[in-house]
């Protein structure tokens, strides 16, 4: 995750006709006010998710797809790694007059699962490793009453939507997921049931049999933010799309209030091994 020290410009619009190096932008809902003492002792954390606009698919594109998946024996998604190259840019404000920390933790879904970790973490130690993010959840210093900017590439998104499917439909150790760089990986088998001993050390795991080719990798489909800062801060950001594919609607975010029933309806289950 690249950060400076400068704010980047609101980012708005309508982009129609884009090809693949013209960015779609799609701004947030709305800015993230997080690190308010919630009462408790703790600290008000903020989430956010912004589900892609992306267009009903085609009966033509639905019937190859699924002659593919028959031929590979694995489902093949409408939305594969490569079609959506996915960055996030951000910014935080500091609303205090000292000098704080911030984390902002990027998870998110394919059209198969969503991944929360806030989830899988119910019933572990709070001193025991907590289930890691997909992508950030790293100290960022952020000046009194100052702030910066920053983003999540292009090939962080990737290298989170691969991780994404192979803890899901692969029953990869999220842990091992998170800190192998699994980008350019061309294939990943699906290996048995994630399971622990009594002592919470994970068992050994082998490979059932069935491989999933990087042509039926799912793509990420929505971007979900956990903003995570140690007093008064707000968080800012934008979703910037390259359309490599052409199935983003023209329409981006207006499209769920002008043309809903030309967004396709993804319903991802939440992954809970």
């Amino acid at each position: 995750m690249a950060v400076t020290t400068t704010l980047f410009g609101t980012l708005l619009g309508t982009l129609a006709g884009a090809c693949t190096n013209d960015p779609l932008y799609i701004p947030g809902a709305m800015a993230l006010e997080a690190g308010m003492d919630d009462g408790a002792g703790g600290l008000i954390e903020a989430r956010s998710s912004l589900q892609l606009p992306i267009k009903t698919e085609t009966p033509l594109d639905a019937q190859t797809r699924g002659t593919r998946s028959g031929s590979l024996m694995v489902d093949v998604p409408y939305v594969k790694v490569g079609d959506l190259e996915v960055s996030v840019e951000w910014t935080i404000q500091n609303l205090d007059s000292t000098e704080g920390q911030a984390r902002i933790q990027l998870n998110g879904a394919n059209e198969f699962y969503d991944y929360d970790p806030a989830l899988l973490a119910a019933g572990i130690d709070e001193d025991d490793p907590q289930p890691p993010g997909l992508e950030g959840d790293v100290p960022l210093h952020v000046p009194p009453g100052g702030r910066i900017s920053g983003l999540f590439r292009e090939d962080q998104l990737r290298e989170a939507s691969i991780d994404l499917d192979g803890i899901t439909r692969g029953n990869v150790n999220p842990f091992r997921a998170t800190l192998t760089v699994d980008k350019n990986l061309t294939a990943f088998s699906e290996l048995t049931a994630l399971v622990y001993d009594e002592n919470g050390e994970p068992l050994p795991q082998e490979s059932t049999g069935v491989v999933y080719p990087r042509e039926a990798f799912a793509g990420i489909v929505r971007v979900d933010l956990v903003f995570k800062p140690d007093r008064p801060m707000v968080l800012e950001y934008v979703v910037r799309v390259r359309d490599v594919r052409g199935i983003m609607h023209e329409l981006l975010d207006a499209a769920v209030v002008e043309a809903p029933g030309e967004l396709h309806t993804f319903a991802p289950m939440t992954y809970a091994p």
